[in-house]
């Protein structure tokens, strides 16, 4: 969540007496209604896949026509080179699908006139000769289901910016880079500026048999070529389905019934690991692998922690010191400038990875550092009161609020996100047993939430619908946007937040004007496209409706969310509504996306509630089919490992659950929630021991 380029561009009750927003009720979900489906009815019209290696220096990617795409931003907003392969002019583009969602090897359909076509992108996993970059196939098999012999006359169009050369058989771009063929090229076709066509040998196929052929971008000039002859190419796909086969992912943490959802979740995995890098001798989670390759600290806090939920909390710790590097001489974290809120956001990063891990001593390592930023933001909020404008006393200075609103203003997103650190700063102290530390930083938190109740209170308005809400912007400046604008930091506030009380009117008008917007099962409007959706907003929104007890409204959140993702498993971070003039914003694949797809499916399943672990509690009733399993194996959580097992009869009528002890101390209870899915009251919860393996028979009722 970035600002785009320029093409994309007192006590509570008090305060807010006489606020009326209900929630809205959970919609009926009875298992006799048709399951949700992941269908991608809304996926973009255009799409881009990664199909580089894990932590891959070379971001290579392929768009929807099948075409490679390298050197982005290299003399413009887009790839400075794209590579495409045309077999004859009149193809028409079937279908794109992967191997699978844990291999990226791209398959593009196509067909003509008695001609099938389909073409296979993929990375070579094969290691290069002497520490040399990497190469890029593809690999293309036409079938003739004619009855006669067919000629073509396939072209190669190179398409780019940097410098182009046709000699030895082979196009050099760049001056060092080269694509090569298993056919002959004969010569340049044809030159319109950047796009350059290079025509190909006449490729014969006798009837009803089919041909192989295939071009590779090799990341050297000089270099032996690899592969260089068909079988090679045949035997280097192969070789890379085995390598993706045997990739020490952090795969079957989470296993749901229903295919989609689980094709999503591998998927967003292995997009996650591509996109990392490693910088200055450290694993960075980046988000992406064009316009967001590189570090943002709110999007790397949940990168971070989807990682540490999967297992992987020793590779998230690298990601962790790499974004406390940042630390400036004056304590505070700065990686964008009026960004106050990257201070919060670390406090909560390194507190939740603690107890995801369960690592106190690690804690207690980098404590010094976080005593830092918690007095950096003391000074911040000292800065307030000499300031300007007194809209903001006591809280942030001016910042810029990102998520759909750009500039330095008086706004929320900044003191949202701090308070929210601040208080994971202190629940941190409690847990490490620095009780007298944590006293005197609560004074400092409770001073931090009376000034913001007391703005919350002044700014205050209501929407077109007479929900009682409260605006990003501060003072007048709020009644100018959209309510629903860069309302992400709220969300988070609500959760991983928790700085608000479940009954807590704002939330509850919030969530109803955010509510109010919904289009394609998702909040309309809220980011950088006031006439779009911001696909991954989806895991905020849901998040705050299952904090507040709707677990059924965030289980529809999730399904909304994955049919907004392309068929190719992966997310653009903003796009338009189907049937709109499209536009889009932000990186794909978008990996914030990816990790909000993991949390959500997760937490879905299991929640910590302070000292509680929650279950079930936003538990799709369409999992809950006869024969069905959804499972948890080790998910980590501020208790330890969490393994967890839910099995339906074959005949329906009941359900067996298995949890494992948990190996922390510090659950007091772990508390099942039955509500829809198991034809049960909303509220109806069982409880379990923590410390000891169990198995409970739930009984469903027959109209759920």
């Amino acid at each position: 969540m970035k600002i785009p380029n320029i093409k994309q561009q007192v006590a509570a009750g008090l305060i807010l007496l006489g606020v009326t927003a209900a929630l809205a009720a959970p919609p009926p979900n009875p298992i006799s209604q048709p399951a949700p489906v992941v269908d991608f009815a809304y996926a973009p019209p255009k799409w881009q896949t990664a199909i580089c290696l894990p932590d891959d220096p070379q971001k290579s990617l392929v768009d929807k026509n099948g075409s490679l795409l390298y050197h982005f931003g290299k003399g413009g907003e887009d790839f400075a080179t794209r590579v495409t392969l045309e077999v004859i002019g009149d193809a028409v583009w079937q279908k794109q699908e992967l191997h699978s969602p844990r291999i990226p090897l791209v398959r593009t359909y196509r067909t003509a006139e008695g001609l099938q076509i389909v073409e296979e992108a993929f990375a070579v996993t094969d290691p290069p000769p002497n520490g040399a970059p990497r190469n890029d196939v593809i690999l293309v098999r036409v079938t003739n289901t004619a009855a006669t012999e067919r000629s073509l006359a396939p072209q190669l169009i190179v398409d780019t910016r940097l410098g182009f050369q046709l000699a030895d058989q082979q196009v050099i771009i760049n001056g060092h880079e080269a694509i090569r063929s298993s056919l002959k090229l004969t010569k340049l076709a044809d030159e319109n500026k950047s796009r350059r066509v290079v025509q190909l040998e006449t490729l014969t196929i006798a009837a009803g048999k089919t041909v192989e052929f295939f071009v590779v971008y090799c990341g050297g000039v000089a270099l032996p070529v690899a592969p260089a002859t068909l079988p090679q190419a045949v035997s280097t796909r192969d070789h890379a389905i085995a390598y993706w086969e045997a990739a020490p992912l952090p795969y079957g943490r989470i296993q749901v019934p229903d295919a989609g959802i689980q094709a999503l979740v591998d998927s967003s995995i292995r997009n996650i690991w591509q996109a990392r890098e490693i910088k200055n001798g450290m694993t960075a989670f980046q988000v992406g692998p064009t316009c967001y390759r590189g570090l943002w600290i709110v999007d790397g806090a949940f990168l971070l922690e989807a990682a540490a939920i999967l297992g992987a909390g020793d590779q998230a710790r690298n990601g962790v010191a790499y974004e406390l590097t940042h630390q400036q001489p004056d304590g505070r974290i700065e990686v964008m400038k009026d960004f106050s809120k990257e201070n919060g956001i670390v406090l909560w990063t390194c507190a939740r990875h603690a107890q995801l891990t369960q690592d106190k001593a690690w804690l207690e390592t980098v404590w010094p550092k976080l005593q830092r930023i918690a007095a950096a933001i003391k000074s911040l909020r000292l800065q307030t009161l000499n300031n300007d404008s007194p809209l903001d006393d006591g809280l942030m200075p001016p910042g810029m609020p990102d998520g759909g609103i750009g500039g330095v203003q008086l706004e929320y997103t900044n003191p949202y996100w701090n308070l929210l650190g601040l208080r994971s700063f202190i629940e941190a102290a409690r847990w490490l047993g620095k009780a007298e530390e944590a006293a005197i930083w609560q004074k400092e938190y409770d001073e931090f939430m009376a000034a913001f109740r007391k703005a919350a209170a002044r700014d205050l308005r209501k929407d077109s619908n007479g929900n009682a809400c409260l605006p990003i912007l501060m003072g007048e400046a709020g009644a100018s946007e959209l309510p629903q604008r860069a309302q992400w930091a709220f969300c988070q506030a609500v959760y991983p937040g928790q700085i608000f009380d479940k009954s807590d009117p704002l939330v509850a008008g919030n969530l109803a004007m955010l509510a109010a917007t919904e289009r394609e099962g998702m909040v309309y409007g809220t980011g950088w496209d006031p006439h779009g959706i911001w696909n991954y907003f989806a895991s905020f929104y849901a998040h705050a409706w299952l904090w507040q007890g709707n677990g059924s409204k965030a289980a529809e959140a999730l399904y909304a969310f994955a049919n907004h993702a392309a068929p190719v498993f992966d997310w653009r971070e903003e796009q338009s509504l189907k049937g709109a003039k499209y536009g889009e914003v932000g990186d794909m694949p978008h990996n914030w996306a990816s990790a909000e797809f993991i949390r959500l499916s997760t937490h879905l399943l299991a929640l910590d509630r302070g000292n509680e672990l929650h279950l079930l509690e936003g538990l799709p009733a369409a999992w809950t089919r006869p024969g069905m399993v959804t499972q948890l194996n080790g998910i980590a959580t501020p208790f330890g490992p969490l393994t967890l097992s839910l099995t339906l009869a074959a005949d329906g009528k009941s359900a067996s659950l298995r949890v494992g002890p948990l190996a922390g101390g510090s659950c007091s209870k772990i508390v099942v929630h039955l509500g829809t899915w198991a034809g049960g009251d909303k509220a109806a919860v069982i409880e379990l021991d923590p410390k000891v393996r169990q198995e409970r028979v739930i009984p469903l009722a027959a109209d759920r």
